[in-house]
């Protein structure tokens, strides 16, 4: 299905002068204080500004003041189309919705973002005090703002066509972004900062290793040239060589994962374990001189923590054969 966007609320049109051909911009949110953590990516289209992914609420203002550097006003976001809706990804879509912006996401998503609560009241048990300062405030986005894609759905905004795909592995509710020789990768394209290698962001819940290989392929046959992340920004060098280095380390880490609870590792023993393994690997070949600096970046938009806990529901929910230890299976039998 191909849909004709309208302009509703939002400008009908740019009213500032740009350049053309019209531009891409990456703007660095600044999470925390912290550069190249958070990234929103930003399309100039004839039908206003495209934004993929929002960023936290807590850096709303920020974004602002990126867009104004380059020209724009909040007004002049058009369009918000969300990756999935976790809240360094879509906690400000609110913000903008509320400045006339339709907000695109996948069905799952939807409840979530018209009435966020249950969403608030997990991430609340995950981050407890430090909700606020981390995510800042989250709200609705009005359900007359939002706008559903189905996998392979279209919206045209000259000069572009842009296409949602589904791509579930990280979350169930994921989209990927294709426009001309572009896509926006989501969280399930990896998160890859600085001179560092592309890794795969393991979190609970839906942490789902097949799905995820098969959006790696899906991604990759679309051939594209570029490729832009929210952690962080457009990535350097061939697209095949990131997707495939990413695919790689998603076997890789499950298999590592899955040996130790096999091997009877509790969690805290498995965080301490996988936090070393992983950072151990992060400046290997890289040329990487600030070794702790990057460790700290990737701790940053990625904790390592996330992965045991995503890879130990994943494993016992849908594979538990192949945790269970060889003694424990004579002591069933």
């Amino acid at each position: 299905m191909i849909f004709q966007s309208g302009i509703s609320a939002c400008k009908s049109a740019i009213d500032f002068e740009r350049s053309d051909p019209l531009k891409i911009h990456v703007f660095d949110t600044s999470h925390l204080g912290r550069a190249n953590i958070i990234a929103v990516t930003a399309l100039e289209t004839d039908r206003g500004l495209v934004l993929f992914d929002a960023g936290p609420e807590s850096a709303f203002q920020r974004i602002v003041s990126e867009l104004r550097k380059v020209g724009f006003q909040p007004t002049d976001v058009c369009h918000v189309f969300l990756s999935h809706i976790h809240f360094d990804h879509a906690g400000a879509a609110w913000r903008f919705a509320e400045l006339g912006a339709t907000v695109y996401v996948h069905p799952r998503g939807l409840p979530h973002l018209i009435d966020p609560a249950k969403l608030i009241a997990s991430a609340k048990r995950i981050f407890g005090d430090e909700m606020e300062k981390l995510w800042g405030r989250v709200a609705a986005v009005p359900a007359d703002r939002v706008k559903v894609l189905e996998d392979g759905e279209v919206i045209q905004l000259p000069p572009f066509e842009i296409r949602a795909i589904a791509t579930p592995g990280h979350a169930s509710h994921h989209h990927v972004y294709h426009w001309d020789d572009s896509v926006f990768g989501g969280d399930i394209a990896g998160v890859r900062i600085g001179l560092g290698p592309p890794i795969p962001p393991f979190v609970p819940p839906e942490l789902h290793i097949e799905s995820w290989h098969d959006s790696i392929a899906k991604i990759r046959a679309l051939n594209a040239t570029h490729l832009y992340l929210p952690h962080f920004g457009k990535i350097e060098g061939e697209v095949s060589e990131h997707l495939a280095a990413l695919d790689e380390r998603v076997a890789r880490w499950s298999e590592w994962l899955r040996d130790k609870i096999r091997a009877g590792m509790n969690e805290d023993e498995l965080r301490s374990a996988f936090a070393t393994y992983e950072h151990d690997a992060l400046g290997m070949g890289s040329g990487v001189t600030n070794i702790e600096g990057l460790i700290t970046d990737y701790e940053t938009a990625d904790p390592s923590h996330m992965a045991v806990s995503g890879a130990m529901r994943y494993w016992q929910k849908y594979h538990p054969d192949q945790i269970t230890t060889e003694q424990s299976t004579l002591i069933i039998n």
